[in-house]
C-alpha cells in the first residue's frame, strides 16, 4: 500500500529508519549507526516540514519499508525559467528483493500527483552504491547527468602542519573578499564554467547558459551571506581566482558533525598551471580548522586536476553521488 507520509507520521518513520540500505552522511565513516540515523531523521523532517513537500511510504502487513519525499526547487526554477523539483529522499528497506519495484512504485505516484503541480523537471541524486534505487530511476524515466566525488579531510588523521605548503607564487596574494569584488568573481566565472562539464551542461532540455547562470547566482548568493568565507586570489593586484567555504550547518552542528564545507572555487583559464588554485584551497583550509574537525567538497568525476590536488593535501575520496534528470510531460 502507498500512502502519504507527513510530520504526523514521522514516529512511525522513526521506528522503520534501521531497517533501511541507504547509508546517510557515508562519506563521514566515524559516524556510528546512532548519528547516522539521528541526523537523517532531522533531515527528513525538515523536508516535510517545507510547504512544497509531498512525500510518500511504501506500507506492507503495517511496516513501511520505503518512502520519498519531494520538494520544490525555487531557486533552480528561477534561474532556468522552467518549473524544477527535487527528490530529497527516496530509500527503500535493506533485504528487501523487491525493493527496485517498490521504488518505482514511489517514484510512479509521486509523478502522478506532479501533474497539477506543474513541475518539468525532476532532479534526484543518490549514491553510486545505492543499485536498487539507480535501477528504479533509470526504469522510471531518468537519466543519468554527471557523477561527483564526495572528498574528505580529517585533521586529526593529517595535521595542517604536517603538510607541505604549497609553492607559493611571488606575485600572488590571498585574501578576503570585499563586496566590490564581486564583478570580478562574475568575469572568472564567465570564463572557467562556459563549457563545463556538470550535470547543468550535460542536459540538453536545459535552456541555453543555464549553467552559467547557476555558477553566477552561486556566487551572488555566496555575498550576500550563504558562505562564510570567500577568498580571492590577486596577481599583481588583478583578481584571478576565488573560493567559496562554509561553516557546519545548522542541522550538523545539532548532530555535534564537525563539519566544514568547500564549496566551489575557480581560476581564471589565463593563470591556471600556477598554483594558486592550491594556494586558495590550503588556506581555506587553514580558516576551517578553527570550526571544524572534518571537511567535505565535492569534485565531479572528470575533474581529474583539482582530484590530483586534494590527494596531495590530504583529501580522500570517500563515496561517488550520481545526479539524475527527469523531464515530465
Amino acid at each position: 500500500m502507498i500512502a502519504r507520509l507527513d510530520l504526523a507520521a514521522i514516529h512511525d518513520l522513526c521506528l522503520a529508519l534501521p531497517r533501511f540500505a541507504r547509508v546517510p552522511l557515508a562519506h563521514l565513516r566515524h559516524l556510528n549507526p546512532g548519528q547516522r540515523q539521528a541526523f537523517w531523521l532531522d533531515e527528513i523532517s525538515q523536508s516535510l516540514a517545507k510547504e512544497s513537500s509531498i512525500a510518500f511510504v511504501s506500507i506492507v502487513s503495517g511496516t513501511i519499508n520505503g518512502f520519498i519525499v519531494y520538494n520544490d526547487s525555487p531557486w533552480d526554477s528561477e534561474i532556468t525559467g522552467r518549473r524544477i523539483g527535487t527528490v530529497e529522499h527516496i530509500a527503500v528497506a535493506d533485504g528487501d528483493d523487491s525493493g527496485t519495484e517498490i521504488l518505482q512504485e514511489l517514484l510512479g505516484e509521486l509523478t502522478r500527483n506532479l501533474a497539477d503541480r506543474g513541475t518539468q523537471c525532476l532532479v534526484c541524486k543518490v549514491h553510486s552504491n545505492e543499485l536498487r534505487a539507480i535501477h528504479a530511476l533509470e526504469q522510471s524515466g531518468f537519466l543519468l547527468m554527471d557523477t561527483l566525488l564526495d572528498f574528505v579531510f580529517d585533521f586529526s588523521r593529517t595535521p595542517i602542519e604536517e603538510i607541505k605548503p604549497p609553492r607559493q607564487d611571488k606575485q600572488l596574494k590571498v585574501r578576503r573578499a570585499k563586496p566590490a569584488d564581486l564583478s570580478a568573481l562574475m568575469a572568472i566565472n564567465e570564463k572557467a564554467f562556459t563549457g563545463y562539464f556538470g550535470r547543468y551542461h550535460a542536459d540538453p532540455q536545459m535552456p541555453p547558459d543555464t549553467a552559467t547562470k547557476i555558477y553566477a547566482q552561486w556566487v551572488r548568493s555566496a555575498f550576500e551571506g550563504w558562505a562564510d568565507w570567500i577568498l580571492v586570489a590577486e596577481v599583481d593586484g588583478r583578481i584571478v581566482g576565488y573560493g567559496l567555504w562554509r561553516k557546519p550547518l545548522e542541522i550538523e552542528a545539532k548532530n555535534s558533525l564537525s563539519v566544514a564545507h568547500y564549496d566551489l572555487a575557480a581560476i581564471d583559464p589565463e593563470f591556471l598551471g600556477r598554483g594558486l588554485w592550491t594556494a586558495l584551497m590550503f588556506d581555506g583550509m587553514r580558516i576551517a580548522r578553527n570550526y571544524a574537525q572534518y571537511l567535505v567538497g565535492p569534485v565531479h568525476v572528470c575533474n581529474y586536476p583539482v582530484q590530483h590536488t586534494l590527494q596531495k593535501l590530504g583529501w580522500r575520496i570517500s563515496g561517488a553521488r550520481h545526479s539524475f534528470h527527469k523531464w515530465l510531460n
